[in-house]
Order: C-alpha cells, then sequence, then structure tokens
C-alpha cells in the first residue's frame, strides 16, 4: 500500500514539473487577427508563456468581425464565453448592459503603474475605452485613416498630395483621364460604397452622428446633408471618383484610381500585392472645416464567467497589461503596421530605427493629434447599414441626399428608444 501512495505522489510531482495542467491557468482569447498578424500575436503570446509558466494563452482566430460578434453574443447566451476577446466600442456597450464583461478598471485601479500608464497612452484610446469615467476594456489594434494615392502619377502630373478640399477635388479633377470615346479609364479618387467615405468627410465637415448624451440622430443635420452632396456631385457632377463595394486595391493596383482612403495598417496589404509596380504615397487626410480623422481597431475585453475566480481575472489582466508594454507595443506596431497606443513606443530605440525606415507609419501617428472616435451605441452596426444604404441611394439619384438621410435617421432613432 505504502508503495502505491508514493507511487502516485512520484507521478503527481512529475506532472507538476512537465507542466501538466495542474496549476496552469488556462486562458482563450478569440480574435480576428489574420495572418500575417496572427503570426505576430501568437509570437508575443510564446513570449508571455516564457516568462508567466503557470498561465497559458489559448488564441483562437474566429473569422472576420462580423463572425466574431455572433460568436461572442452566442457564447454569453449560453454562458460559455471566452476568457478575452477582441471588442469594438459599441460591444463593449452591450456587453456593460449585460454584465457580461469585467471593468478593466477593477485591477488597473489598484496598479502601481496606474498613472505612468495613464499619461503614456494616448488620450484619445483611454477616452473611447472609457464609460462613465472607468476605464472597461484596454486599446489593442488600433489605426486611423490616412490618403493613399499613386507617387508616381502624382509625379507625372506635377501634383503633391491635398491639404485643403479645394485642392483634393483639383488632384482628383487633373487625375481623372478619358480615352478618345469619351470612357474614362482613371479616376482621381475611389471610395467603397459604404458608411466609411460618409463618415471620414462628416467629422472633417465638423458634423456629428448623434447628440451628445447619443439618443438622438444628427447626420441628417446641414453638415451631413453637405457631406453626402459633396459625395454624390464627386460622382454624379463632376466626375471625378467611382465607387464600389469591394476594396479598392485592385483598381488602384492597375491604375483605374489614382488615390483613395483606407486605414493606416492597410499599407502592409497593398504593398505586398503592389510589390515594386509603383511606389506608394502615404498623406494625412486633407482639412475640411476642422482638421481631423477617425479612429478604428478593436480593444480587448476581459469577459465575465459565472463561479469565476479573481486568480483567472488577475491572469487576464497580467496577460493584457503585458501584451500592451512598450517594448511588445513596438514589436505589435511594427510586426502588424497597427498604431503604437504609447508614446513611449516612439521613443524606443528599435522604434526610432524602424521609422527612419519607413517614415510613412509616422503619417498615422502624427494624425492621433487630431483624431476622433466613431459613436458607441449598441446599434452600431445597424447605423452602419442604414447609412450605407442612403449613400447608395443619393449615388444611384433614387433620392436627394436630404431624403436618403432622413429615411435613415427615422429608422436610427427608432432603434435608439428601444
Amino acid at each position: 500500500m505504502k508503495k502505491i501512495i508514493v507511487g502516485v505522489f512520484i507521478l503527481a510531482v512529475f506532472l507538476s514539473g512537465c507542466g501538466g495542467s495542474s496549476g496552469k491557468t488556462k486562458l482563450t482569447f478569440w480574435h480576428a487577427m489574420a495572418d500575417p498578424k496572427d503570426k505576430v500575436l501568437k509570437e508575443l503570446i510564446s513570449g508571455f508563456e516564457k516568462q508567466n509558466p503557470d498561465i497559458q494563452i489559448v488564441p483562437q482566430y474566429v473569422g472576420n468581425y462580423d463572425i466574431l460578434l455572433q460568436k461572442l453574443l452566442a457564447s454569453v447566451a449560453a454562458g460559455n464565453s471566452p476568457d478575452m476577446s477582441q471588442v469594438y466600442e459599441n460591444w463593449t456597450t452591450r456587453f456593460i448592459d449585460e454584465k457580461s464583461i469585467v471593468p478593466f478598471d477593477k485591477y488597473f485601479s489598484k496598479d502601481p503603474d496606474r498613472e505612468k500608464d495613464l499619461a503614456d497612452i494616448y488620450q484619445v484610446f483611454i477616452k473611447n475605452n472609457s464609460y462613465d469615467k472607468t476605464l472597461w476594456t484596454f486599446p489593442f489594434n488600433k489605426s486611423i485613416y490616412v490618403y493613399y494615392y499613386n507617387e508616381a502619377l502624382f509625379k507625372k502630373e506635377g501634383l503633391l498630395p491635398p491639404k485643403t478640399v479645394s485642392e483634393f477635388l483639383n488632384v482628383c479633377t487633373k487625375l481623372t483621364k478619358r480615352d478618345a470615346s469619351g470612357k474614362t479609364v482613371r479616376y482621381g479618387f475611389g471610395f467603397r460604397a459604404n458608411i466609411d467615405i460618409f463618415a471620414i468627410l462628416l467629422y472633417m465637415n465638423k458634423g456629428r452622428f448623434f447628440n451628445e448624451k447619443e439618443t438622438k440622430s444628427t447626420f441628417n443635420d446641414v453638415a451631413g446633408r453637405d457631406t453626402l452632396q459633396f459625395i454624390t456631385d464627386m460622382y454624379n457632377k463632376y466626375k471625378v471618383a467611382v465607387y464600389t463595394k469591394d476594396y479598392m486595391d485592385g483598381d488602384f493596383k492597375e491604375g483605374r484610381i489614382a488615390a483613395f482612403f483606407s486605414t493606416s495598417p492597410h499599407r502592409s496589404y497593398i504593398e505586398s500585392d503592389i510589390g515594386t509596380k509603383f511606389p506608394i504615397g502615404v498623406a494625412p487626410l486633407y482639412t475640411g472645416k476642422i482638421r481631423t480623422a477617425p479612429i478604428a481597431g478593436t480593444n480587448i475585453a476581459i469577459f465575465a464567467k459565472k463561479g469565476s475566480s479573481e486568480a483567472r481575472e488577475e491572469a487576464c489582466y497580467k496577460f493584457i497589461k503585458w501584451l500592451s508594454n512598450t517594448e511588445n507595443n513596438v514589436k505589435w506596431a511594427m510586426g502588424t503596421s497597427y498604431l503604437p497606443i504609447r508614446k513611449s513606443a516612439l521613443l524606443n530605440p528599435v522604434m526610432v530605427e524602424h521609422l527612419k525606415k519607413k517614415p510613412l507609419d509616422l503619417v498615422g501617428i502624427n494624425e492621433l493629434e487630431n483624431a476622433v472616435t466613431d459613436p458607441r451605441v449598441k446599434c452600431w452596426q445597424e447605423v452602419r447599414i442604414y447609412i450605407g444604404e442612403a449613400l447608395e441611394k443619393a449615388l444611384l439619384k433614387k433620392a436627394t441626399p436630404q431624403e436618403a438621410l432622413d429615411e435613415a435617421a427615422k429608422k436610427v432613432d427608432a432603434l435608439l428608444v428601444k
């Protein structure tokens, strides 16, 4: 009997020493980072696990953001949510109401590095992750909209990236080319027929989607109408812009458009696709009534679990804090082209050398001084659809810009009162 007991004891010690399940905290992290970003994320996770052998991070790529949201909603309803996940701000609003996530401040408020971190992280990110003065989530893969252009075409025409509305229209006009039959073979600008182009220009036009309390839509006011009118004029009146429901990469590569707006990390996809066909230029968005650029990208939330221990939550917090420290933030920014969330990242010697070789990465970073964020209403997904529909109706002359926006606003306001 003694031999059996001793044998069991030795086996338990052996399993523990080999990293068995005993004593190890296992955390799932759902994300929508496809390769090559997924590879960078896994490398960082591997580094964390080496420093924290008692914690195992299990990253799970679940598809695009639409799929991620649906899976999160289903998992929360079923009571088997992941430990952590990427989330957009409007998702956070919903999860707060449902008491599905743990406020990041539960542990951050007791962190001795709190004040130092708050001073280091760009305030626009802190503000956008805070609800009623509580930091609920933590910034992760953040990006910002910039102006991409075919540098070879610009040089050939003696043009510079536009800095004002009039310069923008002038550049689009000069870069639009038609053949002998009058057919347009190249447009000065291209955009996707969704909310993104409207949002970018609305913010630059000093407009907003909702009132301050986000209880009523305002995107159909004068600023919104003028914004949509300008977009439709570019397409129908001046005929210097073209739209598609797909990404602009193919048209840009083949020279069918000279420029377009997209997020800062999108450059990695464009560069890999275009190669050395022509140099890609990156510039800040031109200045409308105000100088601004909208932020995109997600944050990380810690999900609440029935019967969960604080040890699990603390392990999640530890991972998120580690993932976002200056050194790892530099690795993430360099490996994915996402924005650094910390000012100290720009002082890191590795990042300094990187920016010397790739100064275009600074374009998006410099725009953070005037950045703006999207609304956080729970129905933002539906709002995006309704405004996308309004945009297309106006472009196809099925409604005036005012009529199209009024119809969308009516649908949105009905959602807001629910």
